[in-house]
Order: C-alpha cells, then structure tokens, then sequence
C-alpha cells in the first residue's frame, strides 16, 4: 500500500512538473517572438494592454543645448516656453552630452545663436548625416555647417530687416508682414541656397528660415535674430513640427474677448465725432449704437464679452461708494446686466483708472497717473469699489482683475490679495513695452498662489496684419485668442483710424468671422472660464509615442474635449472622419497638418504612405 501511495505521488509530481515546463517553454516562445522588435529599436518600449505585447513606438526627444551668448539663451529660453505651453517635452543637455545622442528622427537637436565653433562639429554632423534631426534657432556664420544646412555661399551678416514673407504655408491664420512692419526686426547671415533646401519664409527676398535633407537627416536654420520674442513663439513650435516624420502637439482651445472701462461711467460732455454722426449724446450712442452692435457680432460670431468696471475717472478718491451707487446706477443696471444677460462677466479695472502702484514703484510719468500713498488706501478703494458691485450683482463675485493702462506692481498685487480673496485672476499682457507695464506668462503667481496670470494678447477693433500674426502665432503655438478693446476708442479720432464707428464695426466684425472660420475648434468663454480651462489644460499630461505606420496618444485629466495639432511628413497621411476616440479633420493647406478632437484620453492615429 505504502508503494502505491509512492508511486502516485511521484506520477502526480510529474505531471505537476510537465506542466510547468511546458508553460515555461510558452513564455520563452512569446518572449523570442517579441525580442527581435524590441531588438530592432533601442529607444522602444515595452506595453501591456488586454493580455497582449506590443511595442509603443519612439517618444520625441528634444535636446536643447544653450551656449554663453545672450541670443542663445534668449532664443532658446523663447522655444522652451513654446514646448511647455504645447505640452512637448523637452532636456537641456550640455555641450559634453551632444555627442551621446542616437541618430533617430524624433530625436532633436537644438542650438542657437554665436560661438557655433565651442559645438562638436563632427558629432553634430554624424549625427544628422545618420538620421538625426537638427534644429537651428537663431543665425550665426560657420563655413563647416554650410553642406548640412543646405547653404550654398555666406559672406556676412546684414541688420536692419523687417517684415516676413510665407514661401509655404506653415499654420493657418499667418499673414506676411510687409518691409515696413515694425513687429518683427532681423539681423541676419547674408547668404545664398543650394537648389535643394526647401525654403519656408524669407525677409527682404533674402532665406529666412528652410529646411535641408543631409544623409539620413534633415536640418532646420532660422536665420534671424529676431526668435527670442514672444510673438515668434508659434513659428518655433510649428517649425519644429516639420522636422520628425510625425508631431503632435496640444491646444488650450480658448477664446475670450475683454471690455475694458466697461461698464463705466459716460463722459457728460458731448463729442464731436459721435455729435456729427448720430445726433445724440455720448450715452445714448453707447446704448442705442455701440452696445447693440457688440451684441449682434458677439451672437453672430461667437464672441462671450467680459467687461472691466469702473468706479469713477476722478484720480481722486473724493466719492464714497455710496455716493458712485448712486452716479453709476444707469451704466450698472444697463450695460452689467446685459453683460451676464449674454452669459458674460464682469471683473475689476478699479475703484477710479489709477493704477495700483506706490510712488517708489515704477510707472511711466508720461501716463500722468497719481500714484497710491499706501497700500491701505489701495485696500480702502477696493472695498468701496467692492460695495459698488455687490449692491447692483448681489450675487456675484469678482474673478477677474485688468490693471488700468496695464500698470500693476508687488504692492497692488498684495492689496488685491487680502482685500478682494475672490479674484482669482490678474489679466494685464502677454508682451508689451513701458516703465511699469506688467507683462505676464501664464502661470500661477510667484506669492499668492490662489491668484493666476493669464495675459492678454491682442488689443484694439482694427485686424491689422500685425494683430492678425500675433493672434495667429499664440493659437500656432497653444490654442489661445485673448483680446481686448475700450468703449472710448471711438471717440478718440486717432483711436477712431480716422472714420469712427461704422469703420470700426466692419473691422471688429472682420476679426471675429476670421478667427471664428480660421479657428472654429476655439471655445468662447468668459475670463474666469478661460482661467479655469487653462489650469486644467497646464495641470493634465500626454504621452505620445510614434511608429513607422501610427502615433500613440495617452492623455491624463485631459481637458474633454481636447484638441491636438499632428503634423506629418509629405508624402504621409491620416485618415479624417469620426472614430471610437473622436475625429480627425485635415487642417489647412498644406496637406500635412490635422486637428484631432480627442473625446477620450486614448488614441491610435494610423499613418498611411501615400506611395504604397
């Protein structure tokens, strides 16, 4: 008995060892199937998804290397900025670290600016020459990079250039800027092309920025000096986008138009210009005129208003808030409840139209403001102005703060803090020149947390060529439309171009239809709206991995719906249409752009090869 119970064990152990051994020889089998395509890419890794192995493809890898010159740092501190706000990772790297890098196409160099000989010229080129990609910045002069970047012959630099002229379309929306343009100014290498280099913008009929296949690479050159401003910050991101055979970068999808002095007192005083033309007093043009065709262009074209009140235009602080309840009960009751009457906002421009700064802060005296003795008379005027607002909109709150003329410092900054804990929001600039200007990135504040920057970017009723390439350039670069206007331009004849209103109705009108059809996936939306998407849109993360035939998208607390930018290579494309993931639509007119509208946090994009 005791033998048969032997044996049965050790034929039960086995079987139980067969069984372990053959499922051993299965894992060993998959994990050979596997290897070779792990094999064949060293920067692929490795997924799991429903039970199955696959490899997810190469991530983007830019390399940004600074050099000790000012146009450098400039230049390349710009591009970061650009990467962040389209949510594309980036390294800095040291010039030690160039020569460890992988030839890959979606592994990118980028330099900028003087001393090109301190880079490791042979690395850089191998590089390339391998299948790397290589991004120039900012213009300098070094014969040996001539063959790789496409340069035929250069001699010397040349200043003093201005304007910009579009070869090819590179986002949509862009317009060129003629010579005398002051938006943009270059210095840059005087020099000639080789037949090859595919050019993109020029300045002055001279190469501005074009690309060049060199071996299995490709290379990029700005030849300016003019990338380190803020308004090139969409041509850095979709000049980049160009490069690796596909790109995907993301979009705010923001849009969101300021009233500044609004609502706010009228001037009592007629106006000549308004007087001539409409026969009626500057209160009534306001309310019969002005104010009703804001809201027929806001209903037609998609525009959400907020407005920035006004207590007073006295540079004093004279008026008690009850004496301003009484004074501003027609501008209140008319203009702020029609305001949230059209699912609009109202925010803080102050007390009166001084800006909150102290005597030893700076402002430019030419403004001809008074400045505030202390801080607690800040405090005091927006507790008036405070009381104001909450008698007309009990129920309301203030979110949003626009500093008068722009001018904001530490000290006002502190008084809005503790005296107004509600406003969440300061919205002055994004670029912007003038002793105490207060320009902004977006981004939460260095001291007070609670209090976020959001700046605007364009101003005005006119859509010049230079409003509509900064307005083009920050929705190419992150998907943001922030503008703001001023009830009295029309009755400054400067302000005014010269013809008043109806000339200035058609050109605001003009702005919105065109970013309305430009940029239809754009969200309109009130300023603490806007606030709020942004935050959420800087707090989320992607994850983005690309194959030969697909790019890979994982999205984290994604914004829903989200939009994406993906470029691909001529000669590639992506299917449009709606899909289990969202939709896909061509973009422009260069064929190789494409918005996606994300509904979920994942996507795979299939890539086709237009020869096959």
């Amino acid at each position: 008995m005791k033998k048969q119970m032997m044996k049965s064990t050790i034929g039960l152990f086995v079987v139980i060892l067969s069984i372990l051994l053959i499922l051993q020889f299965i894992r060993l089998e998959r994990f050979q199937l596997w290897l070779p395509h792990q094999a064949s890419n060293t920067e692929e890794t490795e997924t799991m998804s429903a039970g199955s192995e696959e490899v997810a493809g190469e991530e983007m890898n830019i390399y940004v290397h600074k050099n000790d010159s000012d146009l450098s740092e400039d230049t390349l501190n710009n591009f970061e900025y650009a990467l962040d706000y389209a949510k594309v990772p980036y390294t800095e790297i040291s010039r030690e670290e160039i020569s460890n890098l992988e030839p890959s196409p979606y592994n990118v160099l980028v330099l900028a600016g003087e001393h090109a000989e301190e880079w490791p010229f042979e690395e850089i080129e191998s590089f390339v020459e391998e299948g790397g990609r290589l991004y120039i910045g900012a213009r300098f002069i070094d014969t040996r990079y001539n063959e790789m970047l496409g340069i035929d012959d250069v001699n010397d630099f040349k200043g003093g250039l201005t304007g910009l002229t579009f070869e090819q379309e590179l986002f949509p929306g862009y317009t060129d800027l003629e010579p005398d343009s002051l938006l943009l100014s270059h210095s840059i290498a005087n020099m000639t092309l080789r037949e090859e280099a595919e050019p993109y913008l020029s300045v002055e009929g001279d190469p501005l920025m074009w690309t060049n296949e060199y071996g299995d690479g490709k290379a990029l050159f700005w030849n300016t000096t003019a990338m380190a401003g803020k308004n090139t910050r969409g041509l850095l991101l979709q000049s980049l986008s160009i490069l690796p055979p596909a790109f995907a970068s993301a979009q705010a999808d923001i849009k969101t138009v300021h009233i500044d002095d609004f609502p706010a007192p009228a001037p009592a005083e007629d106006n000549e210009q308004i007087s001539e033309q409409y026969d009626m007093s500057v209160e009534d043009f306001y309310t019969d005129v002005w104010w009703e065709d804001m809201k027929q262009i806001g209903i037609d074209h998609d525009f959400t208003y907020t407005g920035l009140m006004i207590g007073t235009y006295e540079g004093t602080m004279d008026a008690t808030a009850e004496e301003l309840i009484d004074r501003d009960r027609y501008p209140m009751l008319f203009f702020g409840r029609n305001v949230y009457r059209h699912d609009g906002e109202i925010g803080l421009h102050g007390y009166n139209h001084q800006p909150l700064v102290t005597g030893d802060e700076p402002m430019d005296p030419e403004l001809l403001y008074t400045p505030w003795e202390s801080k607690e008379q800040m405090n005091e005027s927006l507790t008036r102005v405070e009381k104001i607002f909450h008698h007309y909109y009990p129920e309301e709150d203030f979110k949003t703060y626009v500093p008068p003329s722009n001018v904001l410092n530490r000290t006002g900054i502190q008084a809005l803090h503790e005296t107004l804990p509600s406003i969440n929001t300061i919205a002055s600039l994004y670029t912007g020149q003038g002793e105490g200007s207060f320009i902004q990135e977006f981004e939460e504040d260095e001291e007070y947390p609670s209090i976020y920057h959001f700046p605007r970017i364009s101003s005005g009723y006119g859509e010049s060529a230079e409003n509509q390439f900064i307005q083009a350039d920050a929705i190419a670069n992150f998907g943001v439309f922030s503008h703001f206007i001023h009830p009295d331009d029309v009755l400054d004849p400067d302000r005014a171009y010269g013809e008043g209103w109806p000339d200035m109705k058609v050109q605001l009108k003009n702005m919105a239809k065109f970013v309305e059809t430009t940029y239809p996936y754009l969200d309109s939306m009130t300023q603490a709206q806007a606030t709020e998407r942004m935050k959420s849109y800087q707090a989320s993360s992607l994850e983005v991995t690309y194959n030969e035939d697909r790019i890979t998208i994982q999205g984290e607390d994604l914004v829903e719906p989200s939009t994406m930018m993906l470029r691909v290579d001529k000669g590639t494309s992506i299917d449009t249409g709606s899909f289990d993931f969202g939709s896909i639509e061509a973009y422009g007119e260069t064929g190789t752009l494409y918005r996606l509208t994300l509904e979920e946090p994942q996507a795979e994009i299939p890539l086709k090869d237009d020869a096959s």
